[in-house]
């Protein structure tokens, strides 16, 4: 892997990763096509890109997250309350995390299953945007922080949207598309940087990687696109669907399936 490679594969991570069109199928089909290989540890790279992505995220709401951290001690009830269901919802993500990860990274990163994600991240973006927007979010309920929490869970293998499936919950759920963005972005927090952590431990036992200079260009890049995909769909959702994005992945994933 060049140092071009991995500049290229963080661009699309970071702008993939946010908008509801994944961010683990684009990359498993980049590396196809760049034919980049670091035996079977391409998994452990791509969950590092993501590094790119925590920092935009936590510097595109900076406030939200220190008033959070604050309310421990300050026992302020709104933050406080917001901070204990992003943690709730991030459970069920961090248990299928630790249990399937490795059959994941072996079984399920064929293009035919990503192809497989895509239409299904496709049909469910379409589905909720049918639903009526009515949901005041003001105190999010441990009911619906569980359901998107699952939902999130579901999204662990390629071309399953991560962003688009917990939008989609929230979605369904009745919830306002701006409501369901912002909630989307604040809990891939927790599990980007769960998942960034239990890579970097497995560095001690052997996990091979590209050379610092290498992966420090890929997550530069993450980190700028990401920041561009958060205010580009921060400003879409006030006017449009989030269906038009099933144009684009229906026929990606017609392409791949054929």
């Amino acid at each position: 892997m060049t140092a071009f490679d991995a500049f290229l594969l963080g661009i699309l991570q970071g702008f993939t990763e946010l908008l509801p069109i994944s961010s683990s199928g684009h990359l498993v089909l980049a590396e196809s096509w760049l034919q980049v290989g670091i035996p079977a540890d391409l998994q452990s790279f791509d969950i590092l890109l993501h590094v790119g992505s925590l920092l935009a995220l936590l510097l595109t709401y900076p406030m939200l997250w220190w008033r959070m951290l604050q309310s421990l001690c300050t026992g302020e009830r709104p933050h406080r309350h917001l901070l204990f269901i992003i943690v709730l919802a991030s459970i069920p993500a961090g248990l299928a995390g630790g249990y399937f990860e490795q059959f994941i990274a072996v079984h399920l990163r064929s293009l035919s299953f990503v192809g497989i994600g895509f239409a299904a991240t496709a049909v469910l973006l379409v589905l909720a945007e049918r639903m009526p927007q009515r949901k005041d979010t003001s105190r999010i309920s441990w009911v619906h922080a569980l359901i998107i929490g699952c939902a999130q869970a579901c999204a662990l293998p390629p071309g399953l949207s991560r962003s688009g499936l917990t939008i989609a919950a929230a979605r369904f759920l009745g919830w306002r598309r701006e409501s369901a963005v912002e909630f989307s972005f604040l809990l891939a927090v927790p599990v980007i940087a769960g998942a960034s952590l239990f890579t970097t431990k497995d560095l001690l036992y052997g996990v091979s990687l590209p050379s610092l200079p290498i992966m420090g260009a890929g997550i530069l890049a993450s980190f700028g696109s990401s920041v561009i995909a958060i205010l580009f769909l921060r400003a879409m959702v006030r006017r449009f669907s989030l269906a038009w994005f099933a144009l684009y992945l229906i026929p990606l994933a017609v392409l791949l399936l054929a």
